[in-house]
């Protein structure tokens, strides 16, 4: 087994995830939960992977009008664990693929010794059956994605379908367009693997020599310019970081040079002529860029085409361009992508 393998995977996993939660009743144990709790408050929560994972779900809740904190789980339990002893209700949705990081076990201690009548409802999506967060959920999702080599990647797209679901659960229940969404989802990544190398050649060959990376998104696609910089960070070891575009506008633009590589997302949605604006000014000031997306017009510039989809599960799609360049930069640096120096599959020590 192989990082790269684990990304051909990609496909299949999405539709067994599927299968597995299309019409679950898991689905009305949630908005039964969230309907129970008037002015319940809802905290989103995770680290790296599983934290980037959340922005699409947050997105689309705060549009439906929840409003949900999406926090950092070091930072709750250190900076913010007062937010755990509100009187006011509290459903917490933990997002973590072992269930078993040094942070997440904190958290699980700081809500054991809460009195009964303040303990959150929880939420939890993991990938293995029988974790620590698991067992001290009231509803425990699981991705199912099977063992992973390191850096994430079936398990974070199957972490962003369950919660691609668990948001509209949220406001009722999935529709079956919902599931739909996520299998063409799994379609669109298979047809982008069948001819993979080929497609991101040029992209390759426009990025290799940048000593840095910086992966700019509005709207869902934040996600996967914040997790495809943690997989640059990981297995090709150069700096990396994702930004929202609007962000990125207000200071970041002063960094472009050849030298650092540009991945700039252009999904359709409400921000796509924002998102071309930005490649054209990136494109005037000799930036090293790589779009991935929409073909920007009338500018020369290297390019990913992705087809036209739900923006909501474009995430699943769009990410696994970048975790394929990773592979290819890590393979060219002569680095293992997944075996770690310093930090590890399951982070044991804060």
């Amino acid at each position: 087994m192989s990082y790269l393998s684990n990304i051909l995977e990609q496909p299949q996993v999405l539709r067994s995830v599927t299968a597995t939660y299309k019409e679950s009743p898991v689905w009305a144990q949630i908005a039964q939960a969230w309907a129970a709790r008037p002015s319940c408050r809802l905290v989103l929560t995770g680290l790296g992977a599983s934290f980037n994972a959340l922005y699409p779900a947050r997105y689309y809740l705060h549009q439906q009008g929840i409003a949900a904190l999406h926090l950092d789980t070091g930072e709750l339990i250190h900076y913010l664990p007062e937010l755990l002893q509100l009187p006011q209700p509290l459903i917490l949705v933990v997002v973590s693929q072992s269930g078993e990081s040094v942070e997440v076990k904190r958290l699980l201690e700081q809500i054991t010794v809460l009195s009964p009548e303040l303990k959150p409802w929880i939420a939890s999506v993991t990938n293995e059956v029988g974790n620590a967060l698991a067992q001290h959920s009231d509803l425990a999702l699981y991705t199912q994605a099977g063992v992973e080599v390191g850096v994430a990647t079936k398990t974070y797209t199957s972490t962003l379908a369950v919660l691609h679901w668990l948001a509209r659960a949220l406001i009722g229940a999935p529709q079956p367009q919902d599931y739909l969404d996520v299998l063409y989802a799994a379609q669109q990544c298979e047809d982008l693997l069948q001819n993979w190398e080929s497609l991101l050649k040029p992209s390759f060959e426009a990025v290799q020599q940048a000593n840095s990376f910086a992966l700019v998104a509005r709207g869902p696609s934040i996600a996967s310019a914040c997790n495809g910089a943690l997989g640059l960070q990981e297995a090709v070891r150069k700096p990396a970081a994702g930004f929202v575009g609007s962000q990125f506008r207000h200071g970041p633009m002063e960094m472009l040079s050849p030298q650092l590589a540009t991945l700039l997302f252009t999904l359709p949605g409400r921000t796509l002529a924002l998102s071309q604006g930005m490649a054209k000014d990136i494109g005037d000031r000799s930036g090293c860029l790589v779009t991935i997306g929409s073909k920007v017009p009338d500018l020369n510039c290297a390019h990913i085409a992705l087809p036209t989809m739900n923006e909501w599960v474009s995430p699943m799609v769009d990410v696994v361009v970048v975790q394929l360049l990773v592979a290819q930069l890590a393979e060219a640096a002569g680095i293992v992508p997944g075996q770690f120096r310093w930090a590890g599959k399951v982070i044991a020590q804060e």
